[in-house]
């Protein structure tokens, strides 16, 4: 029964043909029509559904199509029926001698005549690449008026299966495909009863027909509405969505959304977002008649719903009992956006989120709306934090917006406010201008901003995301992934980028599955190479150990670079002590996330022993799956020095850092500030401290820490942005004083970890934690026994290593790697013996060499 055409509704009629197959008939002995047999089974026999349409094609018989020429013009067949459209499953295989060099597009081929029931006739002319294909060398294109049979499909690209490759997924499609095509044929008289359809050939070269079926409905049955987002109103959400399918058309994709919008929601900028309030948005493709069926599911309980996308898509909703399919964004228009830096009243690039109020994330243009967060797969300008997805934007771009409420969020690194706004796009808006605001300006106090360690992205895309994080100097760094290199073609040996404020400059990371990792920053000319040795999944089998982290950051040293410790104390975890003890550490890069935290203490032990290096941030960016500089490295600068690439590398040096994800600390230590040292008797004496810690976030403690030990604090009571402390500590040996803060709100940061086989999200502690200021007590110097004895067993660890099972390069570099081992192997046995209060003595007691001699040169 067919549809009453205002409820968008569709009827179909599939023609019998066997009785008009006229081909093939006898044997077939042509090479030409050879080719037009196994193209034909190609084709699915039977019932068959095309772009949504039913066709009855020939089952397996000897006849199974129509053929058409100037030779041979096929039966008249007889319909009897109104049709508002004639569907044809057809191709026009053209012979070889009518295919022309010059272009015959239009050309008549063939013509489809109906007859009607009053005596009326119309004719529709076939012509080449209208109608049917033509042949590549006329024209290099499909036909303008009919589909290859087989209709596209959505593919979902974050699940890839068999022979996929993930950037062909990117496309989110599988084109349709077949040499046969699906031609709708407008009937200019639908309100008559077509007695007849005659096929009639014009050309040597034949037409060819499959499947022929009658369609009525309220629009082309091959015109799909534009794509659109569409939500499932249940009351109570008391059913799950568990399918979707649409009959003339297709889902595009679900998505599960990350939280409703609501004002509760725009009361939170910068958290989380709040699970429990998810909705799953329809991207739905299809005609106006087509019907969408959704199969709910409660506890097992199933229920099915059919709506019209029709009906939804021109009037808002489309019901079924108690239960509505609603279009969420109708139409669309395109804006010029600026987001404007309040301060400046200049725009300014920035990370943005913009959403339906069903959470549905509306990317802009240029950018995924599925983010892929999969490590070495995506090197765009997007990421997803905290459970929504962004956008690195810069200060003007121009997208699709749809027209009603839209939400935004707008980040803009450490030191401007989080923005959550609900906002109207109107009808044939053509602007819309948003606002960021500092709330406090480091930047112009001389400190300087950095993320020390990413990865993958081109120099340019690191620039925009720093200057969307407020980050001053990136520092992009190529590396070795067993056979993969990256960046390599990036690395110049000079600055890359000097634009806004932001420098980009490429460096390496350097790495040893055994010895550790170390962070190649502002190299001079050629590149520290080889920047992998030893086994996987740093280098590749078989490479050998031919430099350690030592020799590393001697030769970048040389070459005028900064040296940092990357991930620190992970990937290796045995060289440390020797760079660390012979100086040629900067920095270490820590997460300094709470109080107790290895990487914390770790670096403490150091400390306590007298070795300077200072701390610094780095995110370790290799993928959308983090933000760039949401670990990053605050460094004052030298007041009397302009911001540069080469003044931030002495900040660092000088010690004059924090490492951060998010508050602000700065630290007073009788006036001196960090990376300075004070100088005291050797009875020590007593110091003012100064700490003071901001956040946009409320704060929850400060603390002063002296030699590792917590000697001052204090906590937050209410949702504070500001502590202090001013307090005097007695200080009575060497060592050290830094001040560390933990801010309130929780934020969900990407793994820093490319081992985990699925990245995973962390829950971290908003935290910073400043380098030291360091006391000397007359000539005395810190010393922790138990420190030692920890960096002794490491360096013990990496002798046994090297001369047992690392991949040997040759001899003479074998020897030279120990060699430095054994230097600081012996500083430390002497230290143990003369600054521990303990006479040495082998075995397991207190401090001891793990069954190792120690020649000092004196008696003991």
């Amino acid at each position: 029964m067919t549809i009453d055409k205002k409820k968008y509704g569709s009827s179909i009629f599939c023609i019998d043909l066997s009785s008009y197959f006229n081909w093939p008939s006898g044997k077939i002995t042509d090479n030409f029509f050879t080719d037009i047999k196994d193209r034909i089974n190609k084709v699915p026999k039977g019932r068959q559904k095309f772009w949504g349409i039913d066709f009855k094609l020939a089952e397996e018989k000897s006849k199974y199509a129509i053929l058409a020429n100037a030779k041979t013009t096929a039966s008249q067949i007889v319909l009897d029926r109104k049709a508002d459209y004639l569907c044809f499953v057809h191709q026009w295989e053209q012979t070889e001698e009518e295919v022309n060099l010059v272009p015959q597009e239009g050309l008549a081929v063939g013509e489809y005549r109906l007859k009607y029931n009053d005596g009326d006739t119309h004719t529709q002319l076939i012509r080449a690449r209208f109608e049917v294909g033509i042949s590549f060398n006329e024209s290099p294109g499909p036909a303008w008026l009919a589909f290859p049979y087989n209709m596209h499909a959505s593919l979902d690209p974050a699940a890839l299966s068999g022979d996929k490759y993930w950037g062909w997924m990117q496309q989110g499609v599988q084109m349709s495909k077949g040499d046969y095509l699906v031609y709708a044929m407008p009937n200019p008289h639908p309100d008559k009863k077509i007695v007849s359809l005659e096929i009639v050939g014009l050309k040597k070269s034949p037409i060819i027909i499959l499947g022929i079926t009658l369609y009525n409905g309220t629009s082309h049955p091959l015109r799909h509405l534009p794509r659109r987002a569409y939500s499932v109103e249940i009351p109570k959400d008391e059913y799950e969505i568990e399918s979707v399918e649409v009959d003339l058309g297709l889902v595009t994709r679900i998505e599960r959304t990350s939280a409703i919008r609501d004002d509760n929601w725009l009361k939170k900028p910068g958290t989380n977002e709040e699970t429990g309030k998810e909705k799953k948005v329809l991207y739905l493709v299809g005609l106006d008649d087509a019907a969408v069926t959704v199969k709910l599911n409660k506890d097992g309980s199933r229920e099915k719903h059919k709506f019209s996308l029709g009906e939804a898509y021109h009037n808002g909703k489309s019901i079924s009992g108690n239960i509505s399919l609603n279009i969420l964004d109708k139409k669309k228009q395109w804006i010029h956006i600026s987001v404007i830096d309040s301060s400046t009243g200049k725009p300014t690039p920035v990370r943005i989120h913009i959403s339906g109020q069903k959470g549905n994330y509306i990317a802009p243009y240029g950018h995924h709306e599925q983010i892929n967060t999969n490590w070495f797969e995506d090197y765009g300008a997007d990421v997803s934090v905290g459970g929504r997805n962004f956008a690195y934007v810069p200060g003007t771009f121009t997208t699709d917006l749809p027209v009603g409420d839209i939400y935004v969020e707008i980040s803009k690194g450490f030191e401007y406010k989080t923005v959550r706004q609900k906002i109207t796009i109107k009808p044939g808006q053509k602007e819309l201008k948003l606002s960021i605001d500092r709330w406090i300006d480091l930047r112009a106090k001389d400190w300087v901003t950095a993320d020390t360690h990413v990865h993958f992205i081109s120099p340019n895309t690191a620039w925009l995301e720093g200057q969307a994080e407020g980050v001053n100097v990136v520092n992009l760094l190529a590396t070795q992934l067993g056979r993969l290199f990256t960046n390599v073609g990036d690395y110049t040996g000079r600055i890359g980028i000097v634009e806004d404020d932001t420098i980009v400059y490429v460096g390496t990371e350097n790495r040893n599955h055994i010895l550790g990792h170390i962070s190649m920053l502002g190299t001079q000319g050629l590149p520290v190479y080889p920047m992998c040795c030893g086994g996987p999944q740093e280098a590749y089998f078989g490479d050998p150990d031919f430099m350690m982290l030592a020799d590393w950051a001697l030769e970048n040293r040389r070459k005028g670079g900064l040296v940092i410790r990357p991930h620190y104390p992970y990937c290796g975890h045995t060289e440390d002590p020797v760079p660390i003890i012979k100086g040629l550490f900067d920095a270490l890069e820590i997460n300094v996330s709470t109080d107790g935290d290895f990487p914390l203490q770790e670096w403490y032990r150091y400390l306590n022993c007298g070795y300077r290096v200072a701390v610094c941030g780095g995110t370790d960016k290799m993928g959308a799956y983090t933000d760039l500089g949401w670990l990053r490295t605050y460094a004052l600068l030298d007041k009397e020095s302009p911001f540069s690439y080469d003044n931030w590398t002495e900040a660092v040096r000088s010690g004059r850092t924090i490492s951060t994800t998010g508050p602000l600390l700065d630290l007073y230590v009788d006036g001196k500030t960090i990376g300075d040292t004070i100088h005291t008797g050797s009875g020590g004496g007593t110091v003012e401290i100064h700490a003071i810690a901001k956040s946009f976030w409320p704060l929850k403690n400060l603390e002063i820490i002296y030699n590792g030990d917590t000697v001052a604090s204090t906590d937050s009571l209410k949702a504070q942005s500001i502590l202090e402390i001013k307090e005097k500590i007695k200080i009575e040996k060497s060592g050290w004083l830094a001040a560390r803060c933990q801010a309130g709100a929780v934020l969900k940061f990407g793994s820093t970890s490319f081992f985990d086989d699925n990245v995973k999200k962390l829950d971290e502690m908003r935290c910073a934690h400043t380098s030291p200021v360091y006391i000397k007590c007359g000539d005395t110097r810190a010393f922790n026994g138990p420190a030692a004895q920890h960096m002794l067993a490491l360096v013990e660890g990496g002798v046994e290593y090297l001369k047992t099972i690392a991949t040997v390069f040759d001899e003479s570099s074998q020897k030279r790697m120990v060699k430095q081992f054994k230097e600081v192997q012996q500083e430390l046995k002497i230290r143990l013996v003369r600054e521990s209060n303990h006479s040495h003595h082998h075995g397991n007691g207190l401090y001891h060499t793990h069954g190792h001699g120690m020649d000092l040169g004196h008696n003991h």
